[in-house]
């Protein structure tokens, strides 16, 4: 059988995977009422109550569809040839007649009288199945959202029986045989367009993908594959991978990315997910990876996983210039704002009389509105010297796109703590002896200027008593630089003017391979991060 979709009652589609296993029965079965095929034995995919009654979630079921090509074995036990494939269907008629690529009922045509009151039946996949034989594979690939099509090739399987009725003809249902997943995964933050979910990788310690024995009552575990790198894990690719896939809603929706795996049945451990992502317009591609533990996957079900997907979020109207009002960010009032390096929006404060223009106090003033409470000038010398930077090039979103990159730095607290002194030391005075928030330093440009090139290459484990500063660049007269690059943190002391006159507050910034304390224009809009 090819083709597979997931239905989803309105009232509780966004099933999420916390709570329940979301697990159900992977067959329908359905009623052909029209078997008269003359001259022929016919057997018939036909409706069977008991199945439904299995039914565990009612939420969510695979619908199972024939297609052309679809084959069928009987076993005629105790005759030679003993296994008989179908010579012909009415599968193509059907699909002739409703111009559909899929028929829910089928009648199968075989070369050999049938005279028995019931035959055992196999489905073993397509397109030149094995009677004996069903492979699961490990790479998969899925074209459109919510079409399973593929997984007649990938080790969709079922057993069944022919049973003989009143009128002669021979009507069944096909049990099957794998298991199935089914992926919805969503953010409730809102991707744009542009962001692709562009595979599905699955691994456990047990072999999930392999060449299994199936028999007509269904599936011989017993004759799972050792595990190996090659079947431990499946790979399912979307709308062909690479820079493509599925678009990513903000709540559980089947018709627009649901992916479906055919997977081993059995006990799993160490079950792992890993959701990976790519933004066609920032070209950042990352992994989101769902660890499950133990997973016990059933015969002929179908599990539905359904995260939110964890990408670590920053709101967008967060950028501001230096000590401006709260809530009076940088692109407030705005429509839009530039989300690429080197993109430009006209909405942005030019003049004091906007609201959201920067404190003009002078130093040694200090700031007096949102960054009252940010590290001043000396403790963010002291960030510099002792954070201890880590590089974390993960995944993080802001605007609806992805970004990646930012460093993980020591809490002061933490940095007081191994340097044998205080806050309220750090606070007063700089590691170098200076006060900067007392210092005229424009008298000395390299006073505060100072670059930490000594980064570790990795988060750090565990990373209590730390805290992550992404590179969310900053806007200058309304156009984005150094996201993806560069991350900044404004201080809460002005810096004092030079001979040039240009208003200026003291900072510091990250990338990969420096942490720098230095000094920017208070209009400069930069992202007003939490440090404590």
């Amino acid at each position: 059988m090819k083709y597979i979709h997931i239905i989803a009652l309105s009232a509780v589609a966004a099933v999420s995977l916390v709570g329940c296993n979301n697990e159900n029965p992977a067959l329908y079965t359905q009623e052909n009422k029209s078997n008269n095929l003359r001259g022929v034995t016919v057997a018939t995919y036909m409706e069977s109550t008991s199945t439904r009654t299995t039914a565990e979630y009612e939420t969510t079921k695979l619908a199972f569809y024939w297609t052309r090509g679809d084959k069928v074995w009987l076993h005629d036990i105790g005759e030679t040839p003993e296994f008989v494939q179908n010579s012909g269907d009415n599968i193509d008629n059907q699909l002739n007649a409703s111009g559909k690529d899929k028929v829910r009922n089928a009648g199968f045509y075989f070369p050999t009288p049938l005279n028995k009151a019931s035959y055992p039946v196999r489905y073993t996949g397509y397109p030149t199945p094995a009677v004996d034989k069903v492979t699961i594979k490990a790479a998969q690939n899925q074209a459109k959202p919510n079409k399973g099509e593929h997984i007649k090739t990938d080790g969709d399987c079922g057993v069944g029986s022919f049973t003989r009725g009143a009128d002669g003809n021979y009507n069944f249902y096909l049990k099957h045989c794998a298991s199935y997943l089914t992926f919805t995964p969503f953010f409730s933050k809102g991707f744009a367009p542009s962001v692709r979910l562009t595979q599905i990788k699955v691994s456990a310690d047990q072999a999930i993908a392999g060449t299994y024995d199936i028999e007509d009552s269904g599936l011989d575990l017993d004759s799972r594959p050792l595990a190996e790198p090659s079947n431990r894990n499946i790979t399912l690719t979307l709308n062909g991978g690479g820079n493509d896939g599925f678009t990513i809603p903000a709540v559980s929706t089947p018709e627009t990315n649901a992916g479906i795996m055919v997977v081993a049945p059995g006990e799993y451990t160490n079950f792992t997910i890993e959701y990976t992502l790519y933004d066609q317009e920032t070209k950042v591609r990352g992994t989101v990876i769902t660890k499950l533990g133990h997973v016990i996957l059933k015969a002929g079900r179908n599990k539905r996983l359904s995260p939110d997907l964890d990408v670590r979020y920053y709101a967008s109207d967060q950028y501001y210039m230096w000590d401006a009002q709260p809530g009076e960010h940088y692109w407030k009032g705005a429509s839009k704002q530039p989300y690429l390096n080197g993109k430009y929006g006209d909405s942005y404060a030019k003049v004091g009389a906007d609201p959201r223009w920067y404190n003009t106090v002078a130093h040694p003033g200090k700031a007096s509105r949102l960054a009252t409470n940010n590290l001043n000038a000396n403790e963010l010398m002291w960030l510099a010297y002792y954070g201890v930077p880590h590089w974390d090039s993960s995944m993080w979103t802001i605007m609806g796109h992805l970004y990646a990159g930012g460093m993980w730095l020591r809490n002061l607290d933490v940095i007081a703590t191994t340097q044998k002194t205080t806050r309220e030391r750090m606070k007063a005075v700089s590691p170098k002896g200076i006060d900067f928030t007392a210092y005229a330093q424009y008298d000395n440009f390299g006073a505060f200027v100072y670059t930490n090139n000594n980064i570790i290459p990795h988060r750090p484990r565990p990373t209590n008593g730390y805290f992550f500063l992404p590179t969310t660049g900053f806007y200058n007269n309304g156009r984005l630089y150094h996201i993806s690059s560069r991350g900044y943190i404004w201080s809460s002391t002005p810096r004092a003017q030079s001979s040039s006159k240009v208003a200026q507050g003291y900072n510091f910034y990250i990338s990969r391979y420096e942490v720098h304390t230095g000094y920017g224009d208070r209009w400069n809009g930069i992202y007003q991060h939490v440090t404590r």
